[in-house]
């Protein structure tokens, strides 16, 4: 599921948050072509763009019916997806850095 050019940020709706099926499943693809990950901006950029997504996917910028706060479910659900992606961005992160030093 790992591509070259894209990580992808995805938020899955298990039976221990929804009631409903995983049918509602959704992902975003970041892309990060543009992106030096060799350098802290890089880095940097990529973990926003990564944020942002998760916050699309999971709707954590949202509030909730009546409030100015969002869901504990969409919140919940951003973490995890902000989890779940890390070691993702951990192997695109060492495969830049490889290619910087020659490796």
């Amino acid at each position: 599921m790992f591509k070259t050019n894209a990580i992808v940020a995805a938020a899955l709706c298990t039976a221990a948050l929804f009631s409903a099926p995983t049918a509602f499943a959704s992902t975003v693809e970041v892309q990060y072509k543009d992106l030096d990950l060799a350098t802290t901006e890089g880095q940097a950029a990529l973990d926003s763009r990564i944020d942002r997504a998760a916050k699309k996917v999971c709707r954590a910028e949202r509030p909730a019916t009546g409030t100015h706060l969002t869901g504990a479910v969409d919140q919940q659900c951003y973490r995890q997806a902000l989890k779940d992606v890390r070691q993702h961005v951990a192997a695109a992160v060492a495969k830049a850095d490889d290619n910087r030093l020659g490796g």
